[in-house]
C-alpha cells in the first residue's frame, strides 16, 4: 500500500482511505455468465435498477482481482456484477463484493455506495510467465466459502485493450427515493482467453451459479484501473 498523506479521507469509524479517483494496478480473472432473468436471485438487483435482458437472459460477471502496491491501494477482491440500464454508457451494478483491505471497504462504501465486505483470501499466482494457472479462493470472516477459481490461460490478444463502463449503485445512505450513485470506471489491460473452473459455497450469494459454466473467461494483465472522478 502506498503511504498515507494528509489528503486521505476518514470514515465515521476512523478508517482512512484515498480520495477519488483511485488508480489501481493489477490482474483480474473475469468470467461472464448468461442467466435466465427468472433465475437471478431477488437480492441481486435493487428495485430501482433494471437488468439488460436479451432473449430473457441477463449478463452476470464474476471476478477475482489482485491489485498491486504500485497503485493507490494493494488488496485482493472477489465480486459479482450484473449488466443494468442506468447511464449513457454500458453499466453494471455490483451486488456483492469482498476485499481484504479496510481502506478499500471504507472508501468504496462512502464514496460510491459499493457494498464491500471483509473476506480472507488464498491466492496462488502463476510461478512464472509460462505458467498458465491461477488459483484463488475467498471465505467470510466466519469461514464460510464464497468462491474458488482455477483459471488456465490459453490464447492472448496483442496490445492493451480499453474498457469503459459505469457502476450504478443504490445509495447505502438509506435515503430511499431511488437515489442512485453512478461512478465512471476505465481500465486498460492485456487480454488472454482461458478456461475457468468455479466452485461456490452453498451459503454463498453465488450459489445459484453452481453447476453452470461461464460462456467466456478472460485474464486481464498489466491492468490499469481508473475508478471514480476527482
Amino acid at each position: 500500500m502506498v503511504a498515507e498523506s494528509t489528503a486521505w479521507l476518514t470514515s465515521p469509524d476512523g478508517v482512512s482511505y484515498p480520495p477519488a479517483p483511485w488508480r489501481l494496478h493489477g490482474t483480474a480473472y473475469v468470467s461472464l455468465w448468461q442467466v435466465r432473468a427468472s433465475a437471478l436471485p431477488a437480492d441481486w438487483l435493487p428495485q430501482d435498477l433494471r437488468p439488460v435482458t436479451m432473449l430473457g437472459r441477463v449478463l452476470v460477471g464474476t471476478a477475482f482481482a489482485v491489485y498491486e502496491p504500485s497503485g493507490d491501494l494493494a488488496y485482493n477482491e472477489v465480486l459479482a456484477a450484473v449488466q443494468v440500464h442506468g447511464s449513457g454508457r454500458p453499466s453494471l451494478t455490483v451486488p456483492f463484493i469482498w476485499v481484504d483491505h479496510p481502506a478499500s471497504i471504507a472508501g468504496a462504501r462512502a464514496m460510491w455506495s459499493i457494498p464491500k465486505q471483509e473476506a480472507a483470501f488464498r491466492i496462488r499466482q502463476p510461478r512464472d510467465a509460462e505458467d498458465p494457472r491461477f488459483r484463488a479462493s475467498a471465505e467470510t470472516p466466519d469461514e464460510q466459502p464464497i468462491a474458488d477459481l482455477l483459471f488456465r490461460s490459453r490464447t492472448s490478444m496483442p496490445g492493451r485493450w480499453p474498457v469503459r463502463t459505469a457502476i450504478v449503485q443504490t445509495s447505502l445512505m438509506g435515503s430511499g427515493g431511488g437515489d442512485l450513485r453512478i461512478t465512471p470506471a476505465q481500465a486498460w489491460a492485456r487480454v488472454s482467453f482461458g478456461t475457468a473452473t468455479w466452485d461456490f459455497g452453498r451459503q454463498s450469494p453465488f450459489s445459484f451459479l453452481r453447476g453452470r459454466n461461464p460462456f467466456v473467461s478472460v485474464r486481464l494483465t498489466e491492468m490499469s484501473l481508473h475508478f471514480g472522478s476527482s
